[in-house]
């Protein structure tokens, strides 16, 4: 049963990793008709990495929570699988917390990092947030 268990982790890990590839592998960017340049510089590719980690953390923590969830329905009146479950949902809301914790200080680490304006420089794919 355990090994079972390991080797459905293990999947779904290798799943997850095969369809967040696209996230990854930028084969060429558009020329900036504003500029003439295109990106691909170091902190362009940070934040992509970054915004990439907290999303997948985001939704894994929301999987989490619905895991927790089924277990609590499922439970059958078993006083062990409720807590079970109630625990899962915590631990996962407390995951959600920490990734939007993480990401508030990151930013602020970007725009004392990078400088610039009063936007956020996080998030929508690495463009800053007072760029139109």
């Amino acid at each position: 049963m355990k090994s079972q268990k390991v080797k459905y982790i293990i999947s779904f890990v290798f799943a997850l990793s095969i369809m967040s590839l696209p996230f990854l592998i930028q084969a060429q960017e558009l020329k900036n008709p504003l500029t003439g340049t295109t990106g691909g510089n170091l902190e362009d590719a940070v934040k992509n990495v970054v915004n990439g980690a907290l999303g997948v953390s985001g939704v894994l923590a929301l999987v989490a929570f619905i895991f927790g969830g089924i277990t609590w329905m499922i439970s059958g009146g078993d006083s062990s699988k409720i807590q079970k479950g109630k625990n899962m949902m915590i631990w996962a809301v407390l995951g959600i917390l920490i990734i939007f914790s993480s990401y508030v200080i990151l930013s602020y680490i970007f725009e004392a990092l990078v400088g610039g304006g009063s936007g956020s420089n996080i998030g929508a794919g690495g463009q800053s947030a007072t760029n139109p």
